[in-house]
């Protein structure tokens, strides 16, 4: 049985008086428990949808609610009144009291005289249902309806420590145990703390202390007292360039910042312990308000660099719930998005308020649109999904203060460059922009401009360079023999590190070649591609991750963006389509300073990239084939560059080529 729960209300206009002791106890299975005798007087009165309710003969205190309701019940007092809607919580009508015809007939009355009393006491009624205690007492959900995290059961509540749906308090316990949390069995104490439940907003304000909610970045006194000289070497040392008016000084360390006391918590145990250069410049600039480009290698650290600025900026909003979203972070893919609601969920950990929403396509919309009815702060979408929200007006971007465009140079070309636009137009003038990727071509670089005020542009090592920790082999392979070359590298211990992930540049070649993987090699290969259902593509990201593939056959899908941290070895069977994407795909071989091996195969396919691929990789001391250095569309390219290139100074002027400029002008008018 329940633990006991005191309620000081009139049901359906039944006084206390007419509710006659012992009382009226639920066994939790929809009938009176045993040894209760209920005389045949109340059993008419008491309607048959109460269940569950306990009533004492002096009420003192109304029962405490830990949980929040995700929606309330839309039925009128008609249905609740009719054998269907008499659910019992397992799926059918409850048995616990029978209700004669005479006493239905009699019910609209009294439900009458129910409205009357809920238009004067409407604070008693939203007060009348309890939380429910155990999962058994839960239904199943309706599709579409939010669905509880640990049993599967219809997501009535919103656990506020971690932000996730749960259908009673057992399961919001069992899942605080299972988040280490070690507050499970604290959920089932129903003793009042000041008037507020063990886990309410009000209590996570105080956890985190009222004056954390306003903070505000300033500059630290260990950075303040460097002088010009000392930060000028520090920014030399991790090769961090800037460009902008005004720019903050880098941090060393976190605690330069002085987060609040949660947000430093979850970030150790998320693993973040010393910043890297991209955040160490980023950090400060981004959380004084500015706005930001900034270009750095893959796997840098540009995702915490910018998700922190915006939880504190959004945090900064507090409890109001009438406000929208404070944070847009828009990405090109599905699996970014979720990698980025994945880690900024471990930051807002504790922190009160504080909720996500994920909003990509590929997965059902009614879940998302539920969701944005929970006073979400931070969105984190694809343009395609959330202009179809926008359009059905289930969410406004009037408060937004922050917005965040990751992967720019996708972002805003063609593809994507209009559906950006049209989403900024919802938003305030006055907000803040922060754009990243590691590589911004000049055209793409040049609209980056337009779209910021006064941006601080932050750049770490060689801008559009590869990753310096990944080494790069390039060979010569025609199409015939390439299947056979990434056998020869999967047998070779020194090169093959498992997972191995292989680029390919369409879909039915990663099935095609998973397939050939699989049965030649014998080992557990998998392809991923757009097709794919994304339930499937999740579950393939999550192995990933986990070790469970030793091959993971893809197209562009997993190049970009994602922490790939246990990928040693790339390799791009397909050469990419240019020098941007293979920037970004042999970056998956070298996430946050790990040290990794992309192989690339070329052949004479791939000609139009020669000259670029030899600019790229010759630098760092890498082997390039003879087939490609002796090609003669090499050569060729590397002619027309220097023409440019003497072209370009030809144009310029100075005392030595003034005559020369002359004489060439004075013959081109004598021609025409």
């Amino acid at each position: 049985m329940q633990p006991s729960c005191l309620y000081e209300h009139t049901f359906y206009g039944l006084s206390k008086e007419e509710i006659r002791s012992p009382v009226i106890a639920d066994s939790g299975h929809g009938r009176p428990s045993k040894g209760t005798e209920v005389s045949q007087t109340e059993q008419k009165n008491l309607p048959r949808n109460i269940e569950g309710i306990e009533v004492d003969e002096e009420p003192e205190e109304e029962p405490v609610k830990s949980l929040k309701k995700n929606q309330k019940s839309d039925l009128s007092r008609e249905e609740i009144s009719s054998p269907e809607t008499a659910d019992s919580g397992h799926g059918h009508p409850s048995n616990a009291t029978e209700v004669s015809q005479s006493e239905q007939k009699d019910f609209p009355e009294k439900s009458e005289e129910m409205k009357v009393e809920e238009e004067e006491e409407p604070e008693e009624e939203q007060e009348e249902e309890p939380v429910k205690s155990f999962k058994k007492s839960q239904r199943w959900p309706e599709p579409g309806e939010p669905v509880c995290v640990m049993c599967g059961r219809y997501g009535e509540y919103i656990c506020d420590s971690t932000d996730n749906d749960v259908c009673s308090l057992e399961c919001k316990a069992s899942h605080l145990a299972k988040m280490c949390k070690g507050l499970g069995e604290k959920v089932f104490s129903k003793t009042k703390q000041e008037g507020t439940s063990l886990f309410s907003p009000t209590t996570d304000t105080e956890q985190t202390g009222s004056h954390e909610l306003g903070y505000f970045y300033r500059e630290d006194s260990f950075i303040a007292e460097l002088t010009e000289e000392q930060v000028e070497r520090v920014k030399k040392e991790l090769a961090i360039n800037t460009n902008g008016q005004e720019v903050s000084r880098p941090i060393i360390e976190f605690e330069h910042c002085h987060f609040p006391e949660a947000l430093s918590t979850n970030l150790k145990k998320a693993g973040y312990e010393a910043p890297t250069p991209v955040q160490m410049q980023m950090l400060p600039v981004g959380l004084a308000g500015r706005d930001v480009i900034t270009t750095a290698d893959t796997g840098s650290g540009k995702t915490i660099a910018f998700l922190l600025p915006v939880v504190l900026h959004s945090l900064q909003t507090g409890a109001d719930k009438s406000c929208g979203p404070a944070s847009i972070i828009l990405t090109p893919t599905r699996e970014l998005a979720i990698q980025i609601e994945r880690q900024a969920k471990e930051l807002i950990m504790g922190l009160p308020n504080m909720r996500t929403a994920l909003l990509v396509g590929g997965m059902p919309l009614p879940p998302q649109l539920h969701r944005l009815k929970q006073h979400i702060k931070i969105l984190i979408a694809t343009p395609g999904r959330i202009i179809e929200i926008l359009k059905q007006n289930a969410v406004r971007l009037d408060d937004v203060k922050t917005v965040v465009v990751d992967e720019v140079d996708t972002m805003l070309k063609m593809g994507f460059q209009q559906q950006v636009l049209e989403i900024l137009e919802q938003v305030p003038d006055d907000h803040q922009t922060l754009l990243t990727s590691a590589t911004i071509p000049v055209g793409t670089d040049q609209l980056a401009s337009r779209l910021t005020q006064d941006p601080v542009r932050i750049s770490i090592g060689q801008k559009n360079q590869p990753c310096a920790n990944v080494r790069q082999i390039v060979v010569w392979v025609e199409e015939p023999s390439k299947k056979k070359k990434l056998f020869e590298i999967l047998n070779d211990q020194k090169l093959y590190q498992p997972p191995v992930v292989v680029f390919v540049d369409c879909k039915l070649g990663a099935d095609l070649l998973c397939e050939a993987v699989q049965k030649v090699m014998g080992l557990n290969a998998v392809a991923i591609h757009s097709d794919k259902k994304q339930w499937e593509r999740n579950r393939i990201l999550k192995g990933l991750l986990e070790g469970q593939f030793e091959v993971v056959v893809s197209t562009g899908v997993l190049g970009r963006g994602l922490d790939l941290v246990n990928v040693k070895l790339v390799v791009n069977f397909d050469m990419p389509a240019n020098m941007d994407e293979y920037v970004h795909q042999i970056g998956r071989a070298g996430r946050l300073g790990h040290r990794g091996t992309a192989i690339t195969f070329m052949n004479n396919n791939n000609k139009r990239l020669f000259l670029d691929i030899v600019n790229r990789v010759k630098p760092t001391g890498s082997q390039l084939p003879p087939q490609l250095l002796n090609s003669p569309h090499l050569h060729e390219q590397q002619r027309r560059a220097r023409q440019r290139s003497n072209h370009g100074q030809d144009d310029v002027v100075t005392k030595n080529n003034l005559l020369d400029i002359i004489r060439r002008h004075d013959r081109s008018c004598a021609k025409k």
